[in-house]
């Protein structure tokens, strides 16, 4: 029996990256997955290499809560129940406080906040009506540590430790569990095209990048998937408004 047996689980941003690989571990475990992306290109190619019955891709853009809402009905719509959902969705723009747009912070905040509020809205409520369920955010090492040229993405990334608190502590009496993961560096199609254009090859990029951790290299999607895995399973059943850090030990190097 898998972990996620009988479990319906909704995921935005899951055409790669570390959404497509916890679309993957759910199914794996015996989920029912829906996931959300704004390329549906991407989307469409992954739901079709998937080949899954118990699986489906919808495009929409989470910055907008009418298609959050849409994506959650959907997913209940399908499967007949939301027990999981991930809010994975994210984007960065690389400026600073002076730099940046007032339309550019509101297309970060947009995808990596409105989103986990729309979609916690509309998921939460259709949990509450089957018994209960699990939310895990997806937040990151900026929670706590500062990037250069990153004021949007660390504020976002900050402000939803706040929101997974909150949310934890007012669901619980509904068997809602909410938690977040903190990934630290995570090597995905964003830093293979990234390093692409910074004329480095994928390993030069992959050994720069993970540099700064104690295990000296960067993470996979994968191992971020299976620590949310194990936030929405049983396992973590006395787990409730906390972060775990899937950093290689960043984290715990301190600030210097």
């Amino acid at each position: 029996m898998g972990r996620m047996d009988g479990k319906a689980v909704a995921v935005t941003g899951g055409a790669g990256g570390i959404g497509g690989a916890a679309v993957r571990r759910f199914l794996e475990e015996g989920g029912q997955v829906g996931f959300c992306d704004l390329n549906a290109e991407k989307g469409t190619a992954f739901e079709r290499e998937l080949g899954a019955d118990n699986a489906f891709f919808m495009a929409g853009d989470v910055s907008k809560e009418s298609d959050c809402t849409r994506f959650i009905g959907e997913t209940v719509s399908r499967f007949g129940r939301l027990d999981v959902l991930v809010n994975n969705a994210a984007i960065r723009n690389y400026e600073d406080v002076t730099e940046a747009s007032a339309e550019s912070w509101d297309n970060v905040l947009g995808v990596n906040l409105r989103s986990y509020i729309y979609c916690a809205k509309a998921g939460i409520t259709a949990m509450k009506k089957t018994g209960g369920g699990v939310v895990v955010n997806i937040a990151s090492v900026r929670s706590l540590r500062a990037g250069s040229k990153c004021v949007q993405y660390d504020t976002t990334k900050a402000a939803i430790l706040g929101l997974n608190r909150s949310m934890a502590r007012d669901h619980a009496a509904d068997n809602v569990r909410v938690m977040a993961i903190g990934p630290g560096p995570i090597f995905t199609d964003f830093h293979q095209a990234r390093a692409e254009g910074m004329g480095k090859t994928h390993e030069e990029y992959r050994r720069d990048f993970g540099n700064g951790t104690m295990l000296k290299r960067p993470g996979t999607p994968v191992e971020v998937a299976n620590a949310i895995l194990f936030l929405a399973s049983d396992e973590a059943s006395f787990m409730t408004g906390t972060v775990i850090y899937v950093d290689g030990g960043e984290t715990g190097m301190g600030m210097s």
